[in-house]
């Protein structure tokens, strides 16, 4: 049998099959079975590329004649497989279907179809389309583009947007006398594009004028060799068709929903889908950042205004598709949008229009934090680590002020994550999140150290106690400035070193955790060493409110750190020493790891509090040394890093006299063998 007599068998068979569409094909039906037959035949021929081009035109011609939806998604599935052997081929058939002026070529449901399967190049085919409609006397061309659009965008599944056919929409309206069918299509389009908005206050927007500009800038962003003035032109445009203030919000919002529309319409198809929606918003964020530029009135503050606007409509979108969607919620539009955003103003060569801006997206992002908005949790946490933020914010001249809005960021963050740790299973989404954020603070750590130094106490403070790696990411934090000495160095002495003597810098309020009577008490107990205290104390502390106990450990050793006296009549310590004989077992524990929140870098924090646990651990009982051994044990036994602090502070511990008769340190072979290890590696270290 040979090609032509396969290809009418196949004809046949497509014609009485009584499928409706090619997803209700079984494999091994015939029409398969005839469609995998004829690759192998041609390969086998004296002059293949012949054989193939003669039998491809066939199928065109199949294809041009078929009369049910069935036959047309056949054929031109089976044409694209026949494309996949032969580029050449390919191109030389399509340049027929896009260039050629031959009129048999205008079949409206074939080409809707091929579009469907992606085998026409959309801005291609939209520039040759649109240049034959303004030809003269080209009705049926007109006729033929109604027709297409008609099946591309109005149908239930819409095939293409609206955006694919700019220049074709653009040609029918400049018509002088259009066709009755040109007008309907156009009105019909009109009216698809504003009844998601009944009832809104538009402010006299033509939702139909502000897509095909979008459309328009769009196609312009493509092209490298495009002028400034042009890109000027079109934004003073933008400005005009916004209407002012009043109107500004619906026009970001319909741009904003057109960009997350495509993302939403496309996730499941090909990758060139993906990038044309990521270039539509991509060039959304460019027109923002030149309307920015192009505000003449009000100077600054409106520039910045018209930034909050944009940023603002994103939050609102976002809100609605996040309370809406549920499980559904496609975080991926809004990412792009945000991040292209913030880069596309970011290049506006302004100092103090970049500062208002900067502050704008940072009050965005708090708005979108976790905890408000988990479904956008992954992004919101790539975009406060990206590149070209992070270091904006930590790294500018109003360092204070800046450092203060990146800390709410990053309490966000580990505010969210704390409870996700706490529970007994993790979740796979909570694992790789909890790797993200591990990541982040190790760059904050290598890149920005004295941020995490300077608020180590804030982030504490949310880290569960069983994310030990990470909180020792944060304690071990230093300033760049600061040489640490070897704390393996034998016979060690902490109070000879300069460095002791000085007070750490860091940013912490008491004022929201500890009352100020109880302030004032503490203040006057570090004077007197008065007795009744403790009642006072006892009346605040309590083991359910953990950070209660951190800030009281932390103010009293800071108001007792001057104390030159020996340590056993160090104000703090004593407070400390009482605590412990009066709270329950969880109480001592949370005290114990706040007391070990201070082992940093050599400072004058860090010398008394790591004096202070060798001498509790001196005085006290079998049980809370053990306590304060496991303590300090938990957090060295992860990966590093490790604050030097609570290596000097451990190696210390080790060294003190008959601290390997303890009883607890045989306990079990497990932890025998931990402490063995422990031993060789600080031993061979030193």
């Amino acid at each position: 049998m040979n090609l032509e007599q396969i290809l009418l068998e196949l004809d046949r068979l497509i014609r009485t099959s009584g499928i409706t569409t090619c997803a209700l094909l079984p494999p091994n039906h015939d029409i398969c079975l005839r469609m995998r037959q004829i690759p192998f035949i041609i390969s086998q021929s004296l002059t293949p590329m012949q054989t193939m081009l003669t039998f491809v035109e066939k199928v065109v011609y199949m294809l041009y004649r078929s009369n049910t939806s069935f036959a047309l998604e056949a054929y031109t599935g089976f044409l694209q497989s026949l494309f996949e052997l032969s580029g050449e081929i390919e191109k030389e058939t399509l340049s027929w279907i896009v260039y050629s002026d031959d009129e048999r070529k205008y079949n409206a449901p074939v080409v809707a179809m091929m579009m469907r399967h992606e085998m026409i190049p959309l801005e291609e085919y939209d520039i040759q389309l649109a240049k034959n409609i303004r030809k003269a006397h080209q009705d049926v061309v007109a006729q033929y583009a109604v027709e297409l659009l008609s099946l591309c965008l109005l149908s239930p599944a819409p095939i293409t947007l609206l955006e694919d056919h700019a220049l074709t929409l653009a040609a029918l309206r400049e018509m002088e006398s259009p066709p009755s069918s040109v007008i309907l299509l156009l009105d019909e389009l009109r009216r698809l594009l504003e009844t998601p908005y009944q009832g809104i206050e538009k402010n006299g927007i033509d939702c139909m004028e502000i897509r095909m500009m979008l459309a328009e800038w769009a196609r312009l962003c493509q092209y490298s060799i495009t002028r400034q003035g042009v890109y000027r032109e079109i934004a003073r445009k933008a400005l005009r068709l916004a209407k002012g203030k009043e109107g500004q919000s619906f026009f970001f919002r319909l741009c904003t929903e057109t960009c997350v529309d495509q993302f939403l319409s496309f996730k499941t198809l090909s990758s060139s889908f993906q990038k044309r929606a990521m270039h539509l918003t991509d060039a959304y964020a460019k027109l923002v950042a030149y309307m920015v530029r192009m505000v003449n009135q009000d100077g600054e503050e409106e520039q910045i205004a018209i930034a909050s606007r944009a940023l603002s409509v994103v939050i609102l979108v976002l809100t609605q598709h996040h309370e809406t969607r549920h499980m559904n919620f496609n975080q991926k539009a809004f990412m792009r949008i945000l991040s292209s955003l913030y880069a596309e103003m970011a290049k506006i060569k302004n100092l103090s229009l970049n500062a208002g801006i900067l502050g704008a997206y940072c009050d965005t992002l708090y708005m979108l934090q976790p905890n408000n908005y988990p479904g956008f949790a992954f992004s919101w946490l790539q975009l406060i680590s990206h590149r070209t933020f992070m270091p904006q914010l930590l790294a500018g001249n109003d360092s204070q002020a800046r450092w203060m809005i990146c800390q709410k960021l990053v309490l966000g963050l580990l505010k969210f994550l704390g409870p996700l740790l706490d529970r007994n299973v993790l979740q796979k989404a909570t694992r790789q999140f909890y790797r993200g954020t591990l990541r982040f603070l190790v760059v904050l750590l290598h890149d920005f150290p004295e941020f995490l130094s300077e608020h180590y106490m804030i982030f504490v403070q949310v880290i569960p106690h069983s994310c030990i790696q990470l909180r020792n990411i944060v304690l071990s934090a230093f300033p760049r400035v600061m040489h640490l000495p070897d704390p393996f160095t034998p016979d060690l002495r902490m109070d000879q070193l300069v460095e002791f003597k000085q007070d750490p810098q860091l940013v912490t309020t008491y004022s929201d955790v500890l009352k100020e009577d109880f302030q004032l008490a503490i203040g006057e107990y570090v004077k007197d060493q008065n007795e009744a205290f403790f009642t006072v104390a006892l009346d605040h502390i309590t083991s359910d409110r953990p950070d209660i106990i951190r800030a009281f450990v932390l103010y009293i050793g800071s108001k007792s750190a001057t104390n030159d006296g020996p340590i056993e009549e160090n104000p703090a310590i004593i407070a400390y020493k009482r605590l412990l004989t009066e709270l329950p077992p969880e109480g001592c524990y949370t005290l114990l790891n706040a007391i070990a929140d201070h082992l940093r870098y050599p400072n004058n924090h860090t010398y008394i509090f790591s004096k202070g646990l060798l001498h509790l651990f001196a005085t006290q009982t079998e049980d809370m040394k053990e306590q304060i051994t496991r303590v300090l044990l938990e957090r060295l036994i992860v990966n590093r890093p490790h604050p030097w602090g609570l290596l000097a502070t451990f190696i210390g511990l080790i060294k003190s006299p008959g601290f390997w008769d303890h009883a607890f340190i045989r306990c079990a072979p497990d932890i025998e063998r931990l402490f063995d290890n422990v031993s060789r590696y600080i031993n061979h270290t030193s």
